[in-house]
């Protein structure tokens, strides 16, 4: 997707066009002419994200397998019930898988029409309709899923279903939070606490106070329709009513997190020593999920001390730079996960959108303290990853893990760039 102007004076329209198919969805969610109103020489930035995995495009939301145990727990199923509900899940699955085939080859037909024409105004047409009738076909879908769930139940089985719903919505509402902490599902990370007495007492006391908290707070989200200015093809939105818009994202994005954090604080209050720093470090990774997660050169160090034709001085070198490197990490993340938590209290920057893609706008370039942050982690990396290159012979440098392909992005998504050219 690239962006295109006309200068007219302060009055500049911008127009969203697709350059790949792979991305069409994303420019299809937003396809909408920017208008900035009176921005002088103010650059602006949009990223758009696209989420490839779990719900997939078009903002569907496809409920992962994983759920199903969760489900299973809340309701506390026998084994066989549990049988049930995958055998029902396998359904919905397959149907889902065939929903995403029939959108991804509506929106290839749309691609080809287009080239064929030359007239990207296609997108504008036709992606709309696509896309709604995606939404709805997989929102009956998965109402049909939870209503052949819910059918195999007994007893106080059925007293416990509003946990199943409130979990889901917590699965849909809190996937597409942005700010550091808004994301994090706070019952997800208190799975697996061993607590007895007053312990476990307090702690079903928070987590349920913070179910009804949160849901509270995502019901009222969703019945506002979503946080993105309504569009019609072709009609031009103004810059203000985008950030407008993203001012009252982040004000409820932030009332998330702050639920978040209150509640994960009073868990962690309860917890002994050893568990409080397990704990602390969960949150924190799930806080800043793409400063605190395994780096490349991590994964590297781990799969160098595997290679079985290492001789004694290698080994012991590796096992030095990577206890170097663990020292050399902590302060620096610490330093990125306080610069991103200073960019978002500036309010430059925010999110609009949800389900599969969010679109990212930026009012210039990030913060100072930022950059540099970002700039001291990929140095300290690259430093690192030299190093171990340098202990390996070829052979063993070529039996490294290859990257994925999607490595670099944010929740192994898609990320696309959009700048204001002056």
């Amino acid at each position: 997707m690239f962006l295109t102007s006309s200068d007219r004076g302060f009055n500049r329209s911008f127009q969203l066009v697709p350059r790949s198919a792979g991305l069409l969805l994303t420019a299809a969610a937003i396809s909408v002419a920017l208008v900035p109103a009176a921005m002088g020489q103010q650059q602006m930035s949009v990223s758009v994200t696209q989420s490839i995995g779990g719900g997939g495009p078009g903002g569907a939301s496809m409920i992962p397998k994983r759920s199903i145990e969760k489900y299973s727990k809340l309701l506390g199923l026998t084994a066989e019930q549990k049988e049930q509900a995958l055998v029902i899940y396998s359904g919905y699955s397959a149907a889902m898988d065939s929903r995403r085939k029939a959108f991804t080859e509506a929106i290839d037909e749309v691609r080809r029409t287009s080239e064929d024409a030359g007239d990207h105004t296609v997108f504008l047409e036709k992606m709309p309709k696509i896309e709604q009738e995606h939404r709805e076909t997989t929102k009956k879908l998965e109402s049909d899923f939870f209503s052949d769930f819910k059918s195999i139940l007994a007893g106080k089985q059925e007293e416990s279903w509003g946990r199943v719903e409130r979990a889901r919505r917590r699965e849909v509402g809190l996937a597409g939070g942005s700010l550091s902490g808004e994301a994090m599902d706070v019952t997800e990370l208190a799975e697996g606490l061993k607590l007895e007495g007053d312990a476990a007492r307090s702690l079903t006391q928070i987590l349920d106070q913070y179910e009804m908290e949160m849901d509270r707070m995502l019901v009222a989200k969703a019945a506002k329709g979503g946080d993105s200015p309504a569009w019609s093809p072709g009609k031009p939105i103004d810059i203000e009513q985008l950030q407008e818009a993203m001012k009252k994202a982040r004000e409820d994005g932030m009332k998330v997190r702050d639920v978040n954090r209150e509640a994960a604080r009073k868990i962690q209050d309860l917890l002994g020593d050893e568990q409080r720093a397990t704990f602390a470090n969960e949150v924190r990774k799930r806080t800043f999920p793409r400063v605190y997660r395994t780096p490349r050169v991590s994964k590297d160090l781990d799969a160098a001390l595997k290679l079985s034709d290492l001789d004694a001085s290698q080994r012991e070198q590796i096992e030095q730079v990577k206890s170097t490197y663990g020292r050399d990490l902590e302060p620096v993340n610490a330093s990125w996960a306080k610069a991103v938590e200073e960019a978002e209290a500036s309010g430059q920057s925010g999110s609009l959108g949800g389900g599969g893609s969010r679109m990212m706008m930026s009012m210039g370039d990030d913060p100072e303290a930022l950059k540099e942050a970002k700039k001291a982690r990929r140095e300290l990396d690259e430093a690192t990853s030299k190093k171990l290159r340098t202990i390996l012979n070829d052979s063993q440098k070529e039996r490294l893990p290859k990257p994925d392909a999607d490595e670099d992005g944010p929740g192994g998504g898609r990320v696309m760039m959009i700048r204001r050219g002056e």
